[in-house]
């Protein structure tokens, strides 16, 4: 039995069709994501199924700050020269081979979204891959995409590596190495079989050049190049090591958040605010703050009043707790949860389903309490969550950030030429998670 009616079946059929349309907006680009996001946002609550200061409660102000505050770190660091010299390096130790080059940015990026947290990993990584890439005489779409799915599988390894991983592992209690332990099989084996994928299915662009005399002598020419820009440019060493050692300290108060006590965007703002002022000499802030990406700021803003908008009707929480009710199967419910976070946060932002998930699962782990593995129906909601976010475009913070900073850099990825990827790849990452869970709850 439901535990929850809806509160007004009037603002129903309203928030179901604002968000309904944002939606296929965005599928269709029919116009800007974030225009259309806060259009939908100003809608319900002229509609009044939000009232003004509802809409503003549901905005995640920790990820606003988090993200406007690394994307002033990542600009700085543009500005000192070290993606420059960054890139010169790769290129040079690559010898401009895309399966080198490609094997490397996945990797980077699933290890640093798993220990730094995959949002600030792909504002790193993507304007680097851009300029290498494209500086080489390749297309970056494939690269930016795979880096993004790269960026929530590894994310999905640590405490910190994704938000909702955050969320269940401060209300639950779960530790940052209990991640580690739990989740090193399917994510290890996800990481591996999505790599396989990736290569098999874009072989003539990724495949080694080394017996292509063509594209070989064309990367030699490239590589040249590159490294006759890198000797006309003046590197200021003394501004690069004061970017390195500020995101050091900055990754430093990532890792130790718990101890410390303190929000990660508060850390993330400190480590911006400190940069600004070390090298203020180096920058013109207003410069700075132009390149904030304001229109996705906006546009997380919006999502997340229209999906609170779905909340405030009951719609969300009757499905959830329909999720976690509908069995009393141990692990028929295992797979309902997994596969029901998985394909929902394709559908929204994997943040607000997790927040509404967690009190509900709390009754029915209770309701389980007496089963010895009743804590996989948690490591169930965290894969299905984080894992399912890859399915769309807008699934997960990192993938509204690294496409927009392609589409930034003049590599277009829409939501379908995402999707053809994600797709697959998200239900392969699922089938895994759902073996391991199950070999998990009945062998051991």
């Amino acid at each position: 039995m439901l535990l929850h009616t809806l509160l007004d079946p009037y603002h129903l059929p309203i928030a179901i069709g604002v968000f309904t349309f944002t939606f296929l907006a965005i599928i269709f680009d029919l116009f800007d994501k974030a225009v259309v996001a806060m259009a939908g946002a100003i809608l319900l609550i002229l509609l009044g199924v939000l009232n003004f200061d509802q809409a503003i409660e549901a905005i995640n102000f920790e990820i606003i700050a988090l993200l406007a505050a690394m994307m002033i770190i990542v600009e700085i660091a543009q500005q000192s020269g070290f993606f420059k010299e960054l890139n010169f390096k790769l290129a040079k130790y690559s010898k401009g081979n895309p399966f080198l080059i490609f094997l490397f940015f996945t990797l980077i990026t699933a290890f640093g979204s798993a220990f730094l947290d995959n949002v600030t990993t792909i504002l790193i990584v993507v304007p680097i891959t851009v300029a290498l890439v494209r500086g080489l005489g390749y297309n970056p779409f494939i690269f930016v995409v795979a880096e993004i799915m790269f960026s929530n599988i590894g994310g999905a390894w640590t405490l910190i590596g994704d938000p909702p991983n955050v969320l269940v592992g401060t209300e639950v209690g779960i530790s940052f190495n209990s991640f580690l332990v739990n989740l090193s099989i399917p994510i290890g084996l996800s990481l591996l079989l999505v790599l396989l994928a990736f290569y098999a299915t874009n072989w003539k662009i990724l495949r080694p050049i080394h017996h292509n005399l063509p594209k070989l002598l064309m990367s030699n020419v490239l590589l040249k190049k590159i490294e006759y820009q890198h000797k006309n440019v003046k590197l200021n060493k003394a501004f690069i090591w004061k970017v390195l050692l500020i995101l050091g300290f900055t990754i430093l108060g990532f890792l130790l958040q718990f101890k410390l006590g303190l929000p990660i965007a508060v850390i993330a703002s400190a480590g911006a605010f400190l940069l600004m002022l070390v090298v203020h000499k180096k920058i013109h802030v207003h410069q700075v703050f132009s390149t904030v990406e304001w229109t996705t700021l906006g546009f997380f803003g919006g999502l997340f009043i229209i999906v609170e908008g779905l909340a405030k009707t009951g719609i969300l929480e009757i499905f959830a707790q329909w999720l976690v009710t509908s069995t009393s199967n141990f692990n028929l419910l295992i797979l309902l949860i997994l596969w029901g976070s998985g394909l929902l946060s394709t559908l929204i932002n994997n943040i607000p389903f997790v927040t509404v998930m967690i009190p509900i699962l709390f009754t029915v782990v209770g309701h389980f309490s007496g089963h010895p593995h009743a804590d996989i129906l948690w490591w169930a909601l965290i894969l299905g969550a984080a894992l399912g976010g890859n399915g769309t475009m807008i699934g997960a913070s990192a993938n509204v950030i690294g496409v927009d900073l392609a589409r930034k850099d003049g590599v277009k990825i829409t939501f379908l030429s995402y999707l053809k990827y994600s797709l697959p790849i998200t239900l392969i990452t699922l089938v895994i998670s759902s073996a391991y869970l199950l070999i998990w709850a009945t062998y051991f």
